[in-house]
């Protein structure tokens, strides 16, 4: 029987551990006055971390001062991010050597562990007007979700983004088993704001039904107000959508183990 322990640190944050390998992925773990809650973990709680996933440049998916403080306390993992995040993440002072591009098409695979880059359609947002794309300006794809293969068990993380036309497709050829998808959705109001969204909750329980996973873990609903999703409407729109995948719901900061036979 395959398990890996999940640990859900609110937002995007998810800590994959199995006995090889104890994989960070999005930590949003910085105290800001636009949190709902206080960060529920700390940096020093990550030293055995062997490597850590950034999705793309927003900070509660690259929060590069809780990067630096793990980098004080963590001096070997790895730092993955978007390859034109490189040198945002570089210039805040992550040391560059630390830093590993991805790419969409070209995997990852070091200690047992195995990763997928898959574009995500997203924005930047914030002064710019919000568009929703893969790669701004024609460049490099720029917002990434990853299938990660770690203790037999195969993670979809999508970090931010919508769905489109290629994504169900692409991501039953790679067949992963759970899934983690965004729900806070997108309005007028917040696109006003320069607030990039999400998938909303029925576009992400269609989703789930389109690719067939074991599991599926709702998230980025939670951390930041006014810009929130609702995990039981996503679950009474998951059993609609005629899915077969198991719901899971974590608390903040406390691990769960999911298992396949």
């Amino acid at each position: 029987m395959d398990s890996v322990a999940v640990t859900w640190y609110g937002q995007s944050g998810f800590r994959l551990a199995t006995g090889e390998s104890r994989i960070l992925i999005d930590p949003f773990l910085s105290d800001r006055s636009d949190r709902r809650y206080k960060p529920p973990a700390s940096a020093a709680e990550f030293a055995d971390i062997t490597q850590v996933l950034c999705t793309h440049e927003h900070v509660d998916h690259l929060d590069l001062p809780f990067l630096r403080e793990f980098c004080a306390v963590n001096s070997a993992a790895p730092i993955v991010v978007p390859a034109p995040v490189v040198e945002i993440a570089a210039g805040a002072g992550i040391d560059r050597d630390r830093l590993t591009a991805a790419a969409p098409g070209e995997d990852l695979s070091a200690a047992g562990v195995t990763v997928h880059p898959v574009p995500a359609l997203h924005g930047i947002g914030g002064d710019q007007p919000v568009v929703y794309e893969f790669a701004p300006g024609g460049g490099p794809v720029r917002f990434l979700g990853y299938v990660v293969e770690t203790g037999g068990i195969r993670f979809y993380h999508a970090g931010d983004g919508l769905v489109y036309p290629e994504l169900a497709t692409a991501l039953a050829a790679l067949a992963p088993d759970v899934l983690m998808l965004p729900i806070n959705g997108r309005d007028h109001m917040r696109e006003s704001a320069g607030i990039v969204g999400n998938m909303n909750e029925t576009e992400a329980a269609w989703l789930c039904a389109q690719v067939g996973a074991s599991y599926v873990i709702p998230m980025h609903y939670d951390a930041i107000e006014g810009n929130t999703g609702d995990p039981g409407h996503f679950t009474t729109m998951a059993h609609r959508s005629g899915s077969a995948a198991a719901i899971v719901i974590p608390t903040r900061a406390r691990p769960l183990t999911l298992t396949l036979p």
